[in-house]
């Protein structure tokens, strides 16, 4: 860090948990815990330059850091730095009333978080990567980075595919992909929803360059051959996540519904979101064969994605309700509890014209999921419902999933009215709260630092204790974006 302050503004270090503290020349050196900081300042003509450095390895790397950052045009690399800002999309252009203002504010504080949650090189990232938020994770997870890269895209080519790239480093030899890892190389035992060929394929759309598709194809192709051999144990084309059957508010972190009801006082399922995630998988990876010039490759995944599409029609589909569950293992009944995963078939392409119109009643049901705030992730006639993170509040990827599918099946005005209300709301509490949240209240009354996350909220905020609804959400902010700039272009283009 370099900056440039008054003289009579003296810049200074405080470090509480230093266990020594020494000067060298005009540095000084505060070292804790194996980990080191060094500070300097000196006058320049009517300021003081400043500049600190951390080191994780040793003192002389923070030191030698810190003699480059005393040597560096403070104004120019604070240019540099503004130039970010200067490159992103503008919005005042599309906004002819007062209040589009909002959404252009909200825009560049979801870029502003987007930057804030990338990370240079580091270990094993040879790459630049995500995380999806500063506090409390910190470490880079599957489905996140896949979500971050559709907003990263609106900040450059480099950034957009280096977010997808950060998680195939983390690939076993097998195939695996685990859901969390760190630069050090330490990881989880579970993977999370397989987005990744969708999140490839469609930054090729976006950019039109192969060569991502080329570098990332083996890849692909052997994290999905890996979920192939571990989550469908009984062969049937469905799949089954890892349920930690010990837990009480986490009990499918793979699935990334944490604490969702559908997995209490369960242990196997045959799951309608792993199902269409691995579905949806398998057609787009279809769609790179088919780019790549893959021919057989081509046919081989067409025929994984059939295989799957009639398994979730024929087994996960109740008649009488009219919905998609998912299957318990081991008495072969449904689980029912209507919950928002049940509407990927539509983001999977998987269900047929009457299907897809049963789904669209109850995505239009008062009673069900056409709440204030569309799509809850349970139905309000479940008896889970509430404000607890996956028992009733709005998450934003899975609006922006299933707006994707209801366009693709016809629904233009709904999926509108689904991206519309989504982005209202995150633009109304960004300028109630200044935060953008990990997800909202199906309501939209409640400021979503009142909702709860697997317990009460705190007040005052206290994330060492217990976090809440996550400040500064990564792919909130990221989704946010490319539903802004993405609805922007398909209404231009129609005019």
């Amino acid at each position: 860090m370099i900056g440039l302050a008054p003289k009579y503004i003296i810049p200074y270090v405080y470090c509480a948990r230093t266990d020594e503290v020494r000067t060298e020349g005009e540095i000084n050196i505060y070292t804790f815990s194996g980990e080191c900081i060094a500070f300097a300042k000196k006058e320049v003509e009517d300021m003081v330059k400043f500049a600190l450095s951390y080191s994780k390895k040793s003192e002389a790397e923070a030191v030698e850091k810190l003699k480059t950052s005393m040597e560096a045009d403070v104004e120019q690399e604070s240019k540099y730095k503004v130039s970010f800002f200067e490159k992103l999309p503008r919005l005042e252009s599309y906004y002819e009333n007062v209040d589009g203002a909002i959404y252009e504010k909200t825009l560049y504080k979801c870029f502003s978080v987007m930057k804030s949650q990338v990370y240079s090189p580091e270990g094993i990232f040879k790459t630049m990567w995500t995380t999806p938020d500063r506090l409390p994770h910190k470490k880079l997870w599957l489905w996140d980075s896949v979500f971050h890269s559709f907003g990263n895209k609106y900040i450059s080519r480099e950034l957009a595919y280096d977010s997808i790239k950060a998680v195939l480093t983390t690939q076993e030899e097998d195939g695996f992909i685990p859901h969390m890892a760190t630069s050090t190389g330490q990881h989880s035992d579970i993977t999370q929803p397989p987005v990744l060929a969708w999140g490839v394929y469609s930054l090729y759309e976006f950019f039109e360059d192969k060569n991502l598709l080329e570098e990332t194809y083996n890849n692909l192709e052997s994290y999905i051959k890996w979920n192939i051999k571990n989550r469908d144990t009984n062969k049937n084309w469905l799949f089954e996540w890892k349920i930690n059957d010990n837990s009480i508010v986490c009990r499918c972190d793979e699935s990334g519904m944490d604490n969702s009801p559908r997995f209490d006082d369960v242990v196997e399922m045959d799951c309608i979101d792993f199902s269409c995630f691995m579905a949806n998988e398998a057609r787009y990876m279809a769609k790179i064969a088919k780019r790549l010039g893959k021919i057989n490759e081509e046919k081989y995944w067409n025929e994984i994605y059939e295989n799957i599409k009639i398994a979730v029609n024929d087994f996960l589909w109740d008649e009488k309700d009219k919905f998609y569950y998912d299957r318990i293992l081991n008495d072969g009944n449904f689980k029912k509890v209507k919950s928002v995963s049940s509407f990927l078939p539509l983001f999977a392409g998987i269900c047929d014209k009457y299907r897809a119109d049963c789904l669209y009643r109850h995505l239009t049901d008062k009673n069900s999921f056409d709440t204030e705030l569309p799509i809850p992730s349970i139905s309000k006639d479940d008896p889970t419902f509430g404000t607890d993170m996956w028992r009733g509040p709005v998450w934003i990827n899975y609006n922006y999933m299933i707006a994707r599918g209801l366009k693709e099946y016809g629904y233009f005005e709904l999926a509108q009215n689904i991206l519309r209300k989504t982005i209202d709301a995150i633009a109304y509490w960004y300028q109630q709260d200044g935060c953008i949240y990990e997800f909202y209240d199906s309501e939209n009354r409640k400021s979503p630092r009142k909702l709860n996350r697997k317990g009460v909220p705190l007040e005052p905020y206290n994330f060492k204790i217990r976090p809440q609804a996550i400040r500064d959400y990564g792919w909130s902010a990221s989704l946010y974006a490319a539903m802004v700039l993405e609805e922007l272009a398909s209404a231009f283009s129609r005019l």
